[in-house]
C-alpha cells in the first residue's frame, strides 16, 4: 500500500498540480499513475473492474462508505457530505492535506479560465451559506473559495442567512455596484436562483447590473418538485438582473469530485435547453452505453466523469446521471432511475466497496 507521505504520492500531486496550471505535463502517464494508486490502495477495484468487464468508474453510491478513502495512515483534513435526510443516506468525501490543495487549485483555475475572465475585484455575491454556516457542503466551500479569491473584499458577501435570504442586503450590494459601475458576478444553486428571482419579481425589484456582470448556478433541480428548464432560469436572471443569457453560467459538480465541469458554448442541446460541459486536460465527461457500457460519442447513456485532481480515492466516477453526448461535450440531462439502465443496475446493486 502507498503511504501518504511516500515519494510516489507527493510526485503524483506534484505532477497533478502542474496539470491543471497547463504545463507540458503527459495525462497518460497521470492516468496511470492514478490507477496504480488505486489499486494498490482498493483492493476491491480490480474485482469491480473484473465483474463490469471493462474499467468502469466507481459509482457514486460507494461514497456512502468511508473505505474508499485511501490513506488510513493521514486523517482527513476536510470531509463534504451529499445532501440526505440521515447519516446513514449521505455520502462522504475525504480530503487529505495534498487532496484539499489539489481541489482547491482546480476550483481557482477553472474559474479564472471560465468565470472571472477579464473582471478585476468584481463583486461577488453568494446565494449559499457561508463555510462557517454549513462546514461540509462543497457549494458553500467553492463558491467562497471563489469569492474570496477574486472578489472585491469588501463588498463580496453571501446573503444567505439562518432565516433565508437577506434581500434588504442583497438589494444594498446590488444598488452600489449599479451606482458605481461595478459588475457583479452571482453564485448559488440553481433552484436557489429560481426562488430569487421569483421573489424579487413580486417585490418589484428590478437591475439592469453594469457590464461584464455574470452568473453561475450550479446543482441543477434533481429532486425537485417544480420542472424548470434551463433556458428558463436564464430569462429569469436577464429580466431580474439584465445579465443576457450569454453571461448566465452553470457548472456541473459533486461532493465526489475536486472539480466542476463549465458550460462549453451556449448551444442548447438537452431536452430541457441544457448546454454542454467543456472537458480540460484534468477533467473528461464521457457517455457509456447503458446496456454494453461501452463510451459512445453520440446519444444518451451514463455520465462518468475521469477527474485527475483526485488524489485520496478513485478518480473515475459514475455519476447516476444520464448525459448526452455531443462534438462539443457532454450535456447532464438528468438522473438515472433505479433499474432504468442495466449499466448503472450493475454497477449500484452488484458490486461493493
Amino acid at each position: 500500500m502507498f503511504r501518504y507521505k511516500d515519494p510516489f504520492v507527493q510526485n503524483l500531486a506534484e505532477q497533478i498540480a502542474a496539470l491543471i496550471l497547463g504545463e507540458a505535463i503527459d495525462r497518460e502517464s497521470v492516468e496511470q499513475a492514478l490507477e496504480e494508486l488505486a489499486l494498490t490502495n482498493l483492493p476491491q477495484l480490480a474485482d469491480y473492474w473484473r465483474k463490469t468487464g471493462c474499467r468502469l468508474g466507481i459509482p457514486d453510491a460507494a461514497f456512502k462508505n468511508s473505505h474508499v478513502y485511501y490513506f488510513p495512515d493521514q486523517p482527513a483534513a476536510r470531509v463534504f457530505r451529499t445532501s440526505g435526510t440521515s447519516g446513514a443516506d449521505r455520502g462522504a468525501a475525504c480530503y487529505s492535506p495534498l487532496g484539499l490543495k489539489l481541489m482547491d487549485l482546480s476550483i481557482i483555475e477553472n474559474a479564472r479560465r471560465h468565470l472571472i475572465q477579464e473582471l478585476d475585484r468584481p463583486v461577488i455575491i453568494r446565494f449559499v451559506p457561508t463555510v462557517s454556516q454549513a462546514p461540509e457542503m462543497i457549494m458553500a466551500y467553492g463558491m467562497e473559495l471563489i469569492a474570496t479569491t477574486f472578489g472585491d473584499k469588501s463588498r463580496s458577501a453571501s446573503v444567505i442567512t439562518g432565516n433565508g435570504v437577506d434581500f434588504e442586503r442583497l438589494r444594498s450590494i446590488l444598488d452600489q455596484a449599479v451606482s458605481d459601475d461595478q459588475p457583479v458576478v452571482m453564485l448559488g444553486g440553481s433552484f436557489a436562483f429560481v426562488n430569487i428571482c421569483d421573489a424579487l419579481e413580486k417585490l418589484g425589484w428590478l437591475w439592469q447590473l453594469p457590464e461584464g456582470s455574470r452568473t453561475l448556478d450550479g446543482g441543477g433541480f434533481k429532486g425537485r418538485s417544480r420542472v424548470v428548464r434551463a433556458g428558463e432560469l436564464r430569462s429569469a436572471i436577464t429580466k431580474t438582473f439584465g445579465i443576457p443569457a450569454g453571461r448566465a453560467f452553470n457548472v456541473f459538480g459533486m461532493t465526489e469530485l475536486a472539480s466542476q465541469l463549465y458550460d462549453a458554448n451556449d448551444r442548447e442541446i438537452g431536452p430541457l435547453d441544457e448546454r454542454p460541459k467543456r472537458n480540460l486536460p484534468f477533467l473528461q465527461a464521457r457517455v457509456r452505453d447503458s446496456y454494453t457500457l461501452a463510451y459512445c460519442d453520440r446519444g444518451e447513456g451514463l455520465v462518468e466523469i475521469m477527474d485527475s485532481c483526485i488524489i485520496d480515492r478513485p478518480h473515475r466516477i459514475l455519476t447516476g446521471d444520464l448525459g448526452l453526448a455531443s462534438e462539443d461535450g457532454v450535456a447532464i440531462i438528468g438522473r438515472v432511475e433505479r433499474g432504468q439502465a442495466r449499466g448503472c443496475s450493475l454497477s449500484l446493486e452488484s458490486i461493493k466497496f
